[in-house]
C-alpha cells in the first residue's frame, strides 16, 4: 500500500485488490480520545460514510463504489481524476450543480464541499470524502454546503462569478433547488459567515 494523502481524521491509501486499483481509507487513532471511545467513534464514522456513499450513488450520485467496510478502513473504488480547480470549465461547473441538487435531492449533505472534494473524470464529475456528510433533508444544512462551495470557489478559480453562475444554471429547475439558493442568501447575510 502507498500512502498518497495524511489527513487530520484520516489516511489514504492506493492498493490492488482482485487486479484493480482501489483507495483504503482508515480513520487514525486520536490519542486524546479514551481508547475504547475513540475506536467506536471511528467505526461509527467509517459505517455511517459507507452508507452515505452507497445511498448517494443509489441517487444517481456519481461517487467511487464502496467495496468493502471493515472497523476504522473502507475499501473504495480508485477513481482517476483531476480536482475541479485544476480545470475550471463551466460545463464542469454546471454538471456539479446537477450533481449537487441529485445529492441533496437524495438527503444527503456532503458538510465538506470544497473543489478538492470533487474530480473530473473521463466521465465527467466525481465527488468523494464524505468523511463530513450528514443524512438531512434540512434546506439549511443544503445551503450551508452551497455556502462552502461558493467560497471555495472563489478562492481557487479565476473569474469565480462565471463559474458561480453556472454552478447555479445546473442546480436549477426544482422546487427544493429554489428554497435552497434563497436560503443562501441568508445564510451569506449572517455575521459568522462575513
Amino acid at each position: 500500500m502507498e500512502l498518497i494523502y495524511r489527513g487530520a481524521e484520516a489516511e489514504i491509501y492506493k492498493s490492488h485488490f482482485m487486479g484493480m486499483p482501489v483507495i483504503i481509507k482508515r480513520r487514525i487513532p486520536k490519542g486524546y480520545r479514551i481508547p475504547e471511545l475513540d475506536k467506536e467513534l471511528r467505526e461509527r464514522r467509517t459505517r455511517k460514510e459507507a452508507r452515505l456513499i452507497a445511498k448517494a450513488r443509489r441517487g444517481g450520485v456519481p461517487v467511487p463504489a464502496v467495496l468493502d467496510v471493515w472497523k476504522d478502513s473502507l475499501m473504495l473504488e480508485y477513481v482517476e481524476g483531476t480536482p475541479l480547480h485544476r480545470r475550471p470549465e463551466l460545463n464542469l461547473f454546471e454538471e456539479l450543480g446537477r450533481v449537487i441538487l441529485r445529492l441533496h435531492k437524495a438527503g444527503i449533505s456532503h458538510n465538506d464541499l470544497s473543489l478538492s472534494n470533487v474530480l473530473v473524470t473521463g466521465k465527467g464529475i466525481c465527488l468523494i470524502d464524505f468523511g463530513l456528510a450528514e443524512a438531512s433533508r434540512s434546506v439549511e444544512d443544503f445551503a450551508v454546503d452551497l455556502y462552502v462551495l461558493k467560497r471555495s470557489i472563489k478562492s481557487l478559480v479565476e473569474g469565480w462569478e462565471s463559474a458561480w453562475k453556472a454552478f447555479l444554471d445546473g442546480y436549477t429547475a426544482d422546487e427544493l433547488a429554489d428554497k435552497v439558493v434563497k436560503r443562501l442568501a441568508e445564510v451569506e447575510s449572517r455575521g459568522r459567515y462575513k
